[in-house]
């Protein structure tokens, strides 16, 4: 942890090799990177840029051209969405690459120290399909999860509880399937790796659903979905009929246990985001766990990057990966750019990264939050999205923290959440809650009344505008399948639940088939 001691001088390092690197690149001529000594120049010949401003450059290197950004060609594309209409092609380069995977190697080894090295035997673990297709130029694209499984250790690859080839051949309900019949093979997986822990718990559900099936399968050593002769292969293992197992696994069936706290008595720890509006989704999936079973943050970040290191138990925060991003921050109530160092406690800051990948003063559109520091390092954590804030009369009440006050309300009031959006609602000066739940459409009023008396006690910014220029919230109970659609509007095509974060305000009203009841 020494070098969390040092932060200036990590990051005017980190900086000082980028520009010296990119120097002779189009962009470094562009903005003098020869001449740039100090942050201060780098700050005076290089503005605050958005994705706009980098969009030409990544046309051009997806065409295959080189020494635009940084040294040679793009090696690969992060596509995302975010909370953006288009996809945007984020480029990685062979530094960014190596930098990334230095990140994940210190990541993996904070998360062996909270969870003991026992915790780290066999792995369940989430993947995106590693590429999607390939550029113009020839160049490889798709999402940040599959690729970092493509960058994994050769030890970490072995300890998987199924191959990441199983998401390349299968996808919705039958992906699901698959997934759990392959790992319910096993009784000592020990610990749970992904981002967001909705789609955990969608496959436990999934897997009681075909309890029987997935048992049947494993008994006779079969799968009921075809796979490849290559899958096959690799899963051997796996599909070997095991009679025991599958008595095992029949009689927790016949007694209501068919979930991981009993079939999967060696569960260690999970990871999974905590924060932000997904880390709601955690609590949901605490109950089908021991309660000894911990929880760790699986990290912040972006395609852009990655951005922090948990360290502690239960908690999104960590220290700032100062070693491979360098890092400036706008205060929520604007004033003087700041470096990491100079951050305060308590405080909310916008984020603004110089990557690797030739993102130079980019703005991330992410709001932070500073939980303290370790050295005179911050340790940080995700807020919310800068469009994802509900701001009608200058409330400014962040996405997490209204999905955190519903969720509470609703499993207060006894219900089931699926979803759960806010849509402003400026003509009538009040939010529109959409909801999917469980609860019957003759409970809608006294819902709606709980919710509204409930987030005026919760959420002190909302109370105080909701006196002078906001009226009662009005509650819409949606559709079953909502939920599942407006995923799948950000997935947009082959990408799973697991690198997905719809955001909780949004601007446009779905279409009214959804709509249950208004």
């Amino acid at each position: 942890r020494s070098f969390y001691e040092y932060c200036y001088k990590t990051q005017k390092t980190v900086l000082q090799e980028m520009l010296y690197a990119s120097k002779d690149t189009e962009f470094g001529k562009m903005h003098d990177f020869s001449n740039i000594n100090s942050i201060e120049e780098f700050r005076k010949k290089v503005p605050i840029l958005e994705w706009s401003d980098y969009e030409e450059y990544s046309n051009r290197l997806a065409d295959g051209e080189s020494d635009l950004l940084f040294p040679g060609k793009a090696t690969y594309f992060y596509r995302t969405s975010g909370t953006s209409a288009e996809y945007k092609f984020i480029p990685e380069s062979e530094r960014e690459a190596t930098a990334r995977k230095v990140l994940d190697s210190v990541r993996n080894v904070e998360r062996a120290l909270i969870t003991s090295t026992k915790a780290s035997k066999r792995m369940f673990t989430f993947f995106n399909k590693a590429s999607f297709d390939v550029t113009k130029g020839g160049i490889p694209c798709g999402t940040a999860s599959g690729h970092s499984t493509n960058s994994q250790d050769e030890d970490v690859l072995d300890n998987l509880a199924y191959v990441p080839d199983v998401v390349e051949e299968f996808e919705g309900e039958e992906l699901n399937y698959v997934i759990m019949r392959l790992c319910l093979y096993y009784d000592d997986i020990s610990f749970i790796l992904g981002n967001n822990a909705k789609m955990m718990t969608s496959l436990i559900i999934s897997a009681g659903d075909n309890a029987l099936d997935i048992i049947d399968d494993i008994k006779n050593g079969t799968c009921k979905y075809k796979l490849s002769s290559k899958l096959t292969s690799k899963e051997a293992d796996a599909l070997k009929p095991n009679a025991k197992r599958a008595k095992e696994l029949k009689r927790l069936y016949d007694e209501g246990k068919f979930i991981p706290k009993y079939y999967w008595p060696r569960l260690q720890a999970v990871s999974f985001w905590l924060g932000g509006s997904v880390g709601v989704y955690v609590d949901e999936l605490k109950t089908y766990i021991a309660d000894d079973v911990k929880c760790v943050d699986v990290g912040y970040g972006a395609s852009e990057a990655k951005i922090n290191i948990p360290n502690k138990e239960g908690s999104p925060s960590g220290p700032l990966a100062i070693f491979s991003t360098f890092f400036e921050f706008i205060p929520e109530e604007g004033g003087e750019v700041l470096l990491a160092h100079e951050l305060e406690v308590g405080k909310n800051y916008e984020i603004i990264i110089t990557n690797y990948a030739g993102l130079y003063r980019y703005r991330l559109k992410d709001m932070i939050h500073v939980d303290g520091f370790t050295g005179n390092t911050p340790d940080i954590s995700f807020l919310t999205k800068l469009s994802d804030v509900a701001n009608l009369a200058q409330e400014k009440i962040p996405g997490t923290m209204l999905i955190k006050a519903i969720n509470e309300l609703i499993d207060s009031f006894g219900c089931k959440l699926n979803i759960a959006q806010v849509y402003p609602n400026p003509k009538n000066m009040c939010y529109n809650i959409l909801l999917e739940t469980d609860v019957e459409p003759k409970q809608k009023n006294e819902l709606e009344t709980y919710l509204e008396k409930g987030l005026c006690d919760k959420l002190s910014q909302y109370n105080t505008y909701r006196n002078k220029l906001l009226n009662p919230a009005k509650l819409i109970l949606m559709k079953e399948g909502f939920a599942k659609e407006l995923t799948k509007e950000y997935t947009k095509s082959n990408a799973t639940m697991a690198q997905v974060k719809v955001p909780v305000v949004r601007d446009n009203m779905p279409d009214e088939k959804w709509i249950l009841q208004q």
